[in-house]
């Protein structure tokens, strides 16, 4: 019966004390490993004999992100661009729209370069969101070319696949 009473005051003192900051929100921020899948069609345009303009729509999936992270389970939608010179492409970029689990959003840019079919490094950068997003900061680092490519069952469409690392920092807020 002492123990009972014991753990019984050893709890409530703890909630007093403790419980008021577990239920403060508090900014969070964090980093790690990032790969998504995603499906996307595109128009392209050929100019002269080695340049041609692309433009596209992607949707896809996050397939790996860290658990505490807003990217965790989200899907996203892409409008972007790239322009390519024999192959070579510096000006690629466009708009995300990431949607959470609870139905937030986060939205960011991205440009990368690279080469056609081998390689590209894409930066994101976040520049907003909704909800508990909102004033959402920090970006993601991806690097593909050893990348699978899957054939998509329609024509000028494809599958592909995104890896890197995201880091995130989402501003305290008061309510």
């Amino acid at each position: 019966m002492k123990r009972i009473i014991v753990a019984s005051v050893l709890v409530l003192v703890l909630s007093v004390a403790f419980g008021p900051g577990a239920n403060a929100e508090m900014a969070k921020k964090g980093s790690g490993q990032y790969k998504a899948v995603y499906s996307s069609t595109f128009k392209a345009l050929p100019m002269e004999k080695e340049r041609f303009h692309s433009i596209y729509e992607a949707v896809g999936l996050v397939l790996e992100a860290p658990a505490d992270s807003p990217f965790y389970n989200a899907t996203f939608y892409v409008v972007g661009s790239m322009h390519a010179i024999k192959r070579v492409f510096k000006d690629h970029r466009g708009f995300i729209r990431y949607t959470c689990p609870n139905g937030d959003k986060i939205f960011a840019t991205y440009i990368g370069s690279g080469e056609l079919g081998v390689s590209k490094k894409v930066t994101y950068t976040f520049v907003g969101g909704t909800g508990q997003y909102a004033g959402i900061e920090g970006g993601a680092e991806l690097t593909g070319g050893k990348v699978p490519r899957f054939p998509h069952p329609t024509k000028d469409a494809r599958i592909g696949m995104s890896v890197g690392k995201v880091h995130w920092k989402i501003p305290q807020t008061t309510k």
